[in-house]
């Protein structure tokens, strides 16, 4: 059998760290605010990524706190999961669950 040429391979005569050193973390947490909740508006829940029924939301209402999903946006209300439809006049907050 012929023998083959050996393929070049360039010597490594430096420590590579593979940026070991340095980590950068965002947080978007907020002064009162618990570690697996995040405020969130309607415009991001329907225009991230994914779909707006596998993101948990707790809705805080004038009336009601609501544990669920969306599934729907109408210009005057929403519709969860639950097949609850909330106004949006009567939204006072909409936090994200973090998993």
């Amino acid at each position: 059998m012929k023998k083959l040429p050996k393929i070049y391979q360039n010597k490594i005569d430096k420590n590579i760290f593979n940026n070991k050193e340095k980590c950068y973390v965002e947080t978007n947490k907020h002064i009162g605010e618990s570690a697996d909740e995040m405020d969130i508006s309607l415009d991001e829940v329907f225009s991230g990524l994914g779909y707006s029924y596998n993101i948990p939301l707790i809705i805080k209402t004038t009336e009601k706190e609501y544990k669920t999903s969306l599934i729907a946006k109408t210009k005057k209300n929403i519709v969860t999961i639950d097949n609850e439809v909330i106004p949006i006049n009567e939204i006072i907050s909409i936090k994200k669950k973090k998993n």
